[in-house]
Order: structure tokens, then sequence, then C-alpha cells
């Protein structure tokens, strides 16, 4: 009975997940600014509190401690974050000014690794951490796949070299993207 309740979840997950790649592919494709809002609605999404009815009485930023349990197996203890909505919003300015020099790679995994670490959410950081990733791909010329990219075997980003294994990883699939792009013929 555990093994198809975990089964359940993990399909939700994933259903949810494609739900909110859709809204970041869009977001993307019509030039809009990932905002604080709609990186709160993606979470919103992620996490299945979004609903209209429980909109205004949900609140998905962590104002609190936390301990957190990582890909590792090791457990963390996150400091209070004073304002999580500002955190958010620095770390998206600092990507959009990336993208918006060409550098769409470094931006996505900037604005990742920065949500990851920073945990401004109180569930689903890194789903969240991986549509901004996707949202900066798509918008700036990079349009891999958000499941391709959600399915990185990502380890724990606080341990040397694996910010850089990251950028090498979405670097990769950027370039993957386009051969399959230049090898289609034109529709």
């Amino acid at each position: 009975m555990q093994m198809s309740v975990d089964t359940l979840k993990r399909q939700l997950e994933l259903a949810r997940l494609e739900r909110a790649l859709e809204v970041s592919e869009s977001l993307a494709n019509h030039r809009a600014l990932l905002t604080t809002t709609e990186l709160a609605r993606l979470n919103g999404i992620l996490t299945g509190k979004s609903d209209k009815s429980s909109d205004q009485a949900h609140d998905p930023w962590r104002h609190e401690s936390v301990t957190i349990e990582l890909p590792s197996g090791q457990t963390k203890s996150l400091e209070l974050v004073i304002d999580p909505v500002l955190t958010a919003r620095e770390l998206l300015h600092r990507a959009t000014e990336t993208a918006e020099s060409g550098n769409p790679v470094d931006a996505a995994v900037n604005i990742y690794a920065g949500l990851v670490l920073a945990h401004v959410f109180k569930d689903a950081n890194r789903r969240t951490a991986v549509l901004a990733s996707h949202y900066f791909l798509r918008r700036y010329g990079a349009p891999i796949s958000g499941t391709a990219l959600y399915e990185l075997g990502l380890g724990d980003l606080r341990q040397p070299g694996q910010i850089d294994s990251l950028r090498e990883n979405v670097s990769q699939l950027c370039l993957f993207a386009e051969k399959k792009k230049q090898s289609q013929p034109n529709q």
C-alpha cells in the first residue's frame, strides 16, 4: 500500500510540475518579467496551494528558521529569512541583468543556486528554482526542456564544485537543444 501512495504522490508532483512549466513557458514566450508575485504563483501551483479560495490565506514565503534534509541525506539548519520576498526580488533582478547581458545559462544557474540556497519558500524550493531557471533559459534563447532540467541529478549545492557542475550540465542541455533545433526542418 505504501508503494502505491508514494507512486500517487510522485504522479501528482509531476502533474503539478508540468502545469507550472506551462505557466513558466507562457511567461517567457510572452516576454513577461518573472516577478516575486509570479514566482510565488508558480510555487503555489507546485505545492497545490494556489486555488482561488485560499490564495489570500496562503503565504508561501518562509519567515522562520527551518531544518532541511539535503540530497546527500545530511540535515542543515537554515536561519530565519528576514525578508524572503526581498531576497527573491534581488536574485531575480541579478538574473535578469545577467541574462540581458547575453548570459542566459549563467542567469539560470545563478537563480537556481540562489533560490535553493536561500530557501525562501516553505516548500518546493528546488522545483520553484527549476521553474525560474527554465524561464530564463526560454526567455533568453536557450529553450531546453523543463523536464530535462528538473531531472538533472543535482547534488548538494553547498559542496565545492557542485554549482560549476550544474553550469556544465545546463550548458550541455542547451547545446543539445540547439543541435536538435538545427537538425529539424523549418516548419
